[in-house]
């Protein structure tokens, strides 16, 4: 992995050309594991990534696959109808911290989002975007960089045990953000929020398919996860023409998780 530089201890700054994925994502905590990539499931590709360009995302490529770079994580997007929104699922929304709210706020009325909650005072923006993300802006009023990656949250009716299972099986630090629970992974955070009207259904297939953690070592990461009595949905695998290594679990309440090694290096 390239040389890094931790910001606001779990954010991270970068630089992000568009020739090939070269930002640095976030150094690893002490088993290996930070954050690296939200993947997306979208009508129309094209133009969804000119939507998350116009929210602050880079295009970036990955192969002969285009990308989004945000600081601290990789958006990917795969051409498909979801079979729902993230809002109804366990991976209910992803978050991104910026430092104005009038101009996040312009943002989110360009793109046509419908708000789901607007709290100037709390520095808070939740809204559904037209492709059926569910996207947080959060201000962050002394913040230096134009938009940093903040969290994933996860929807689930048992909100420490989900905490427990990230912080054990990412080693993950134990954090609490505004009541809930959270794992703290370099990048960003995990917050758990409690589930509304029953279990949230399976990420996989809905509009963010499957949440990526970059690992420094996938044969120690997989060795971790046997002792653990974690499944693999997909064994370690290398992809030889992206010079990456992938695999795939699900956490307790269904989230689809991609693990990568090399996704910072991949060209």
């Amino acid at each position: 992995m390239k040389l890094q530089q931790i910001i606001r201890g779990a954010a991270i700054s970068g630089l992000f050309l568009t020739t090939a994925a070269q930002s640095d994502l976030p150094l690893p905590n002490a088993e290996g594991v930070s954050f690296g990539h939200t993947h997306l499931l979208v009508p129309d590709v094209a133009k969804d990534m000119e939507l998350w360009k116009s929210l602050g995302g880079v295009e970036v490529t990955l192969g002969n696959t285009a990308m989004l770079s945000f600081p601290g994580m990789y958006i990917r997007m795969r051409q498909g109808q979801p079979s729902a929104p993230s809002g109804d699922t366990s991976i209910n929304h992803i978050a991104f911290s910026v430092p104005n709210y009038a101009e996040a706020k312009a943002k989110l009325d360009a793109v046509g989002a419908k708000y789901v909650l607007d709290n100037e005072a709390n520095g808070q923006i939740l809204a559904d975007l037209s492709d059926g993300v569910r996207f947080e802006f959060v201000i962050v009023k002394d913040q230096k960089e134009p938009i940093l990656f903040h969290h994933i949250h996860l929807a689930t009716e048992d909100q420490p045990a989900l905490r427990d299972w990230y912080v054990k099986t990412f080693g993950g630090e134990v954090g609490e953000r505004n009541g809930m629970p959270s794992a703290l992974i370099p990048g960003g955070r995990v917050d758990m929020i409690a589930a509304r009207g029953g279990k949230p259904k399976p990420s996989q297939g809905t509009a963010i398919d499957h949440i990526g953690f970059e690992v420094a070592d996938m044969n120690a990461f997989a060795a971790k996860m046997e002792q653990q009595g974690v499944k693999f949905d997909r064994a370690p695998q290398r992809m030889d023409e992206l010079k990456l290594t992938v695999a795939f679990i699900t956490d307790p309440v269904g989230s689809y998780i991609e693990i990568t090694e090399g996704l910072d290096d991949a060209e």
